[in-house]
């Protein structure tokens, strides 16, 4: 697909519509972590033996498998949003240096 104005637009639109929404994911995405960090650190704190037995059995608990999940999950909500981010931004260079050619009569 070419890159015309209108691509170009549409990219830039693109990005201011989704600011609020890349920060709200990347927040999703710290906080989940920080779950996964507590969930773990109670299961270790609650389980007895030696440190490998504790680790291995906080691994094991449902709570910290389910942060785990939620986790990955919003990392695929993330990483989706941060590449077609990325895209728009590409589009918009893409567009700038075609312009400047443009009006050098280069293109």
């Amino acid at each position: 697909m070419p890159i015309t104005q209108e691509v170009m637009e549409r990219a830039l639109h693109y990005l201011g519509e989704t600011d609020e929404v890349y920060a709200e994911a990347k927040g999703a995405l710290e906080e989940l972590e920080v779950k996964r960090k507590r969930y773990r650190g109670r299961a270790f704190t609650l389980s007895e033996g030696t440190v490998a037995e504790r680790t291995a059995l906080a691994e094991d608990k449902q709570s910290v498998i389910e942060a785990d999940f939620e986790w990955i999950a919003q990392v695929k909500v993330f990483e989706t949003l941060k590449q077609k981010r990325a895209r728009a931004i590409l589009t918009i260079d893409v567009w700038r240096t075609l312009e400047a050619s443009r009006r050098r009569g280069n293109v």
